[in-house]
Formats: structure tokens, C-alpha cells, sequence
């Protein structure tokens, strides 16, 4: 699908969705000639749909999201809104995908106005149309997380600003999305097996029903997320895992930070540690069960437009720009080898250790016998990395050079196969994965009734995967632990990936870890603001401009 998506949306965008910058919410083109020459062939179908694809690309950029959250920081304001929203600078100056998303709806409404046009198959028609469903959906969910009440736009418009149209209130948008993908979901095959029409990559039922589930536990409806996830637990999907180590998975030395009781105990941390790296590379994207909805990239080719995290991530001495990088409180989130709850050292007492660039043994004491996927996911002052460079270790260089500001850099999410160009990373981004799924089922079971060891085999296979020991049920046996158990070790799993950002709204929690953050030497970094009003973005001023019906709605929302 890589390719026919990406070309198929610049060829459908192209011919059937001109103008599509004019307004905030952009309008139909009223072209009949193309209306009557188009939707003539189930290739023209397939084209049309494939421009709905679109939506899912340059999904890596979800990594900015982290860096408005409190794990991360990004530090390039001209590459995203994440360094104002972090600060607290929100005013409708910032975009946040309000525009962008509206392009996408517009696009799916004239689709599914028009497919019937085309003469093709019964059962091929009801698909194109569940898929096309369940992308407006999406959607829909995006914008009403991130907006709260929006115009709700099930049909193509032709007037070029909908200037009648009132946001619909955030519940009803959610209602609604939930219902077209309960609707639309019977029609989706459970895989796609490949080939000119069925092409892999494509939303299946699997992907439908996690969709819905992010949505459900999103909104608290954890009794129907249960359901939900249960869907996806039982349609095959698996955490990759690397059951056989190559030479190169273990040709990093991390006996100095882990104390290994035995050889079963190294082969355990190494193969964790290779399972969490590895699940995002390009090479096991075929084999892997994992990824259920993901972002596709494309490379070296005259359509190229690749993974762009082997840019943003790395460090400047390994080609990257540490465009967002951890922050301190992100490394200090990840448990002990045992499953434990992390102590940090005391600003202060880190800053001496640290000792201006030439730490001393007690600085490596804070990476000692930590999670496996720390190891896999941060670059730390004296980190190996040979897999990305033979015989590197991370160094800090504080102050220019395309440096972190904290001190640290992410290695997760960055395929060492990809090493020459910008933005040439051809791995694909995961948007849910079933490690999301689980931990999903974890949270929505237990919110609605406490422990049980259902909950508990969730948590322990993503923990097994990683390298890293079982939950200790007797120390984790109320609601309320198992919850703190649960929300940071999805903050753990997910790190990088985007979901932070809602994270911290829906569990109330902004208001508390919203601070300011501060690098390895205790210098400040960003002084972070939050106000109450944060929870959902301000409509951009375009948006407002062309749409007054929304003015009021900015009005309640604080802004």
C-alpha cells in the first residue's frame, strides 16, 4: 500500500480537491466536469479512497506531542506548536491540525457522496465505504479531544465557509464517531492479503475496533473499552519479541549499569531489550503482530517522504537535531530492573555528580539496574549505541550543535538502518500497537472493578516482552495502587509515540507534573505554564475568521 496510498492521494487530491486551502473548513469545488468524468471505473474508487489515506501520514510528528507533555521537550519552535504549548503561550495564533483535519473530512464527505456512483462489486463497496467511515471517525475523535465541540460536517458543504454552521457539542461528536465505527466495523475484512485492490496497510476490523477502544477510554466509557479491547485481544495480535539474539544484539556492553545474577538473567534483559528496539524497525514491520494502525513511509524514491525521527531525535554528532528530547522527569519515570518505583538523586546532588561534563562514578549509579527500556529508549551520558554507530557512547554537549538542552536524547523509534539522509527513514510509525491495546484493557478493567488477574496478565506480558519481571500482585492490590502502576507504565511503554499529551488531561494530572523542567546540571530548561483552560486547545484564528458560529464556543472554553 505504501506507494499506491501516497501517490493515489496526490493524484486524488489533485483531480478532485482543488482549492483546498481557502478556509478553515474547506469547501467542495463545485466542478461538474470532474463529478461526471470521474467516479466511472473501481480504480477511480480506489484512487478516491487512497486520497482519504492521507490522514494517516507524517504520523512521527505525534512525537511532538510528547514535547508538550512533561516528557519531553522541543526545542525548535518553527517545527511545531510544542515549545508555545509546553510554556503555556495557547492563543488562536496556533493551528494544532484544526485546518488540516477539516481538509481530511471534506475529503472523506465527498467520497462517500459519491462512491455509489461507481460500478463495482456489493461486498468491495461496503468495505470502501467502512473504510472511509472509520477515517471520519478518527478524525472526528482528534478533533474533539484536541478542540471540544466542532462543527460536525456529515455531508460536503459547498458554501466556502460554513458560515451556518454551529460546533456540535464535543459529546455528540464523540457519540457520533463511536456509532459510525460500531456500524462500519462488520464490513471490514480481519486482513488484507495484498494486491492492486486489497492492499495490506489498509483499516481492518482489528484496527476499527482499537480506534474504538482509544476513543471509549478516552471518554471513561470503560465498560464498552473492555469490550472493545477484548475484540482486538482475541483477533491474533501479538508483542513482537526477539526469541533468537544475533551478535550485534548484544555487542553493546551494559554489564556496567546492569548487575546480572546469571547468564539466564543477561540473555533475559538482552532480549528484552533487543524485542523493545527492534519491534519499531523497518526489517520486522512484514513478521511483527504488533503494529495495528500505523503511519507508512516511503523512501528513496521520486515520491520520497520518509520517517523524519532519525532526524528530530538524535543528537548532533550522529546527523540528528534533538529537535525533542526527555526530559528529566521522563528518565526518572522508568522503574527499577525489579519493577519498583525509581528514586532519583537530588538535582543538586545529579549536578555535582555530573561535574560539569566529566561525571563520576556515582553519576552512572543513577542508571544502574533500571528498566530494560530505558536502555532502549534514552541516550544517557555514556550510553553505547553501536548498532547506530560502531563503538559510539553518548557524550553531552552542552550548547549548540544541533545538541539536547536536557541531556538526554530518545534512541527509541529510530531505526539505525536509516543513517545518511533527513527524513529518510522508511519504518513505519505505529499509531496503535497492541501493547496500547493492553494496557488499555488494564486501565478501563480496573477503573471499572479493581484488580483481577486478567488485568495483572496484561501488564506482566508487556513487562515480559521488555525483559522486566512479573507485577508483584500483593504490593498492587487495590484500585488505586494498580491505577499508579498502570498509568506509569504507560507513560513507560508509550514514551515518544503521542499519547502523553491526552494522557495527563484525561487523568487530571496536568496541573501537577506541568512544571518547570530542568537539565542534567540543574539549569533550567523551559519554565512550564498551566492553566485550567489548557485541557482543549483555542479554534485557530483562521477557523474563527471564517466561521463566527464559533466565536461564542472560544468564549466558553476561556479563550
Amino acid at each position: 500500500m505504501k506507494k499506491l496510498i501516497y501517490i493515489s492521494c496526490l493524484t486524488f487530491a489533485s483531480f478532485a480537491i482543488s482549492s483546498c486551502k481557502k478556509s478553515a473548513i474547506d469547501f467542495v469545488p463545485q466542478d461538474q466536469a470532474s463529478n461526471t468524468t470521474f467516479w466511472k471505473s473501481q480504480k477511480d474508487a480506489t484512487l478516491a479512497l487512497n486520497g482519504c489515506y492521507g490522514y494517516l501520514n507524517n504520523a512521527f510528528n505525534n512525537a511532538y506531542d510528547d514535547g508538550s507533555s512533561d516528557n519531553a521537550y522541543a526545542q525548535y519552535p518553527w517545527e511545531s506548536n510544542a515549545t508555545p504549548i509546553a510554556a503555556g503561550n495557547i492563543n488562536a495564533t496556533l493551528d494544532q491540525g484544526y485546518g488540516s483535519r477539516y481538509t481530511y473530512i471534506r475529503r472523506y464527505n465527498y467520497f462517500l457522496d459519491n462512491v455509489s456512483k461507481t460500478p463495482m462489486g456489493a461486498d468491495l463497496m461496503k468495505r470502501f465505504i467502512a473504510e472511509a467511515r472509520v477515517l471520519r471517525a478518527l478524525t472526528y475523535f482528534d478533533l474533539a479531544r484536541t478542540f471540544g465541540s466542532v462543527p460536525l460536517l456529515k455531508v460536503a458543504y459547498s458554501d466556502p465557509h460554513e458560515t451556518g454552521v454551529a460546533p456540535t457539542p464535543e459529546a455528540e461528536v464523540i457519540n457520533f464517531a463511536i456509532a459510525e465505527i460500531q456500524s462500519a466495523v462488520t464490513d471490514l475484512p480481519a486482513s488484507y492479503p495484498g494486491g492492486s485492490t486489497t492492499e495490506t496497510g489498509r483499516i481492518t476490523s482489528g484496527a476499527a475496533w482499537a480506534i474504538l477502544t482509544r476513543i471509549q477510554l478516552q471518554y471513561g466509557k470503560y465498560a464498552e473499552a473492555v469490550t472493545s479491547a477484548q475484540k482486538v485481544m482475541g483477533a491474533g495480535y501479538q508483542l513482537f519479541r526477539v526469541n533468537t539474539l544475533a551478535p550485534a544484539d548484544t555487542q553493546d556492553d551494559f554489564g556496567t549499569y546492569v548487575n546480572f545474577a546469571n547468564d539466564a538473567e543477561k540473555e533475559k534483559f538482552y532480549k528484552g531489550l533487543a524485542s523493545y528496539e527492534q519491534q519499531f524497525w523497518q526489517a520486522n514491520e512484514q513478521t511483527s503482530k504488533e503494529n495495528i494502525l500505523v503511519s507508512q513511509n516511503i523512501t528513496n524514491s521520486s515520491y520520497e517522504y520518509g520517517n523524519g525521527l532519525r532526524t528530530l531525535f538524535p543528537p548532533g554528532n550522529l546527523g540528528g537535531w534533538s529537535s525533542i528530547t526527555p526530559t528529566q522527569e521522563m528518565v526518572n519515570a522508568y522503574w527499577d530492573k525489579n519493577g519498583n518505583p525509581f528514586t532519583p538523586p537530588s538535582a543538586t546532588t545529579r549536578a555535582s555528580n555530573y561535574n560539569n561534563g566529566t561525571p563520576n562514578a556515582a553519576y552512572a549509579d543513577e542508571f544502574k539496574n533500571r528498566d530494560t527500556r530505558l536502555y532502549a529508549s534514552i541516550l544517557f551520558p555514556g550510553t553505547p549505541w553501536s548498532r547506530f554507530d560502531s563503538g559510539y557512547k553518548f557524550s553531552w554537549g552542552k550548547g549548540g550543535g544541533n545538541n539536547s538542552v536536557t541531556g538526554y536524547n530518545f534512541k527509541k523509534l529510530v531505526d539505525p538502518a536509516f543513517t545518511q539522509n533527513d527524513w529518510d527513514g522508511a519504518q513505519d510509525f505505529p499509531i496503535i500497537r497492541y501493547a496500547e491495546i493492553l494496557l488499555a484493557y488494564a486501565e478501563a478493567k480496573n477503573e471499572l472493578s479493581g484488580p483481577d488477574a486478567s488485568i495483572y496478565a496484561a501488564l506482566d506480558d508487556i513487562r515480559d516482552r521488555a525483559g522486566m519481571p512479573a507485577v508483584v500482585q500483593a504490593t498492587y492490590n487495590t484500585k488505586e495502587k494498580l491505577r499508579e502502576l498502570i498509568h506509569q507504565e504507560r507513560r513507560i511503554e508509550l514514551a515518544a509515540e503521542g499519547q502523553r499529551f491526552f494522557d495527563i488531561r484525561r487523568w487530571n494530572i496536568a496541573k501537577d507534573v506541568m512544571k518547570t523542567t530542568y537539565d542534567i546540571t540543574n539549569s533550567p530548561v523551559q519554565e512550564r505554564v498551566w492553566q485550567s483552560k489548557f485541557v482543549l486547545m483555542p479554534y485557530p484564528q483562521a477557523a474563527l475568521d471564517g466561521n463566527p458560529n464559533l466565536k461564542p464556543a472560544q468564549s466558553a472554553k476561556g479563550y
